[in-house]
């Protein structure tokens, strides 16, 4: 698939797969991926559909795999699981500069929230972060929320909030920081590449993320990519490609040896 190898990853009480790109560019970095599907749904080949052209742009190996679910299970077990692959590739001698985190929708979110839990207890970060469409806001107070609702053909307002809630465990959570990074502080964080379609309802999320983290003083980028919808890099489109070799070159620049 987009010219990589995958084999299953040992070593986890969770279902995890190794992707390997036809050439490697970077022999001792990794991706890590955060799949998405608002914390209810995903899972491994979902993962390998989104990572691999990633992947085979950077030339660099990633790790991906499927984190537990709402409504059977709430917060925090998803960020504990996210926090769990991530010790192991620390442990399988990856400097954490060494590690790009990759999460599109609620996998941003969750590569947000790993980054916060790493910077708070003290641990050395990631060397790099890329969000696609990521779903920060839960509480749905941007304007695109409202302003898209009709053009977005991919995502419903209403389903996500649904989704949101039973993730979180009550509506009166949804502001909280680690379940809505946007409303944490960014400061300490590594550079950020943020991307998102002009179409979808989470356009304000990366909106008002790029702007607090900027506030902070993180290295952070927002592209627009105009008239796409939720997590177009996963489909064929001309934009898609352009998106991933962009998202290819953000990471290889950042993991690799300078």
């Amino acid at each position: 698939m987009n010219g990589t190898s995958a084999l299953p990853v040992n070593g986890l009480d969770m279902p995890a797969m190794r992707i390997k790109p036809s050439k490697v560019l970077v022999d001792d970095a990794v991706l890590l991926h955060l799949h998405g599907g608002a914390y209810v749904s995903g899972g491994l080949l979902q993962c390998r559909a989104l990572i691999s052209p990633i992947c085979a742009e950077a030339g660099i190996r990633a790790v991906t795999f499927s984190y537990r679910l709402a409504p059977e299970h709430s917060y925090p077990a998803q960020l504990d699981d996210a926090y769990k692959v991530y010790q192991f590739l620390r442990s399988a001698g990856f400097e954490a500069k060494k590690i790009g985190l990759v999460g599109e929708s609620a996998g941003g979110n969750l590569a947000l929230a790993l980054t916060l839990r790493l910077r708070d207890e003290g641990e050395e970060l990631p060397g790099a972060l890329t969000l696609l469409s990521p779903w920060v806001d839960l509480a749905q107070t941007g304007e695109s929320y409202r302003t898209l609702k009709e053009v977005d053909a991919t995502l419903n307002a209403e389903e996500l909030l649904h989704s949101a809630i039973v993730f979180a465990g009550s509506e009166s959570r949804l502001t909280a920081p680690d379940i809505s990074p946007v409303y944490a502080d960014f400061i300490g964080f590594p550079p950020t590449l943020i991307q998102c379609g002009t179409s979808e309802i989470l356009l304000s999320d990366s909106e008002k993320l790029e702007k607090a983290m900027l506030r902070d003083g993180v290295d952070a980028h927002l592209v627009r990519w105009q008239g796409m919808c939720h997590v177009f890099q996963a489909f064929g489109f001309e934009e898609s490609k352009a998106a991933n070799h962009q998202l290819g070159i953000f990471l290889y620049e950042h993991l690799r040896d300078h």
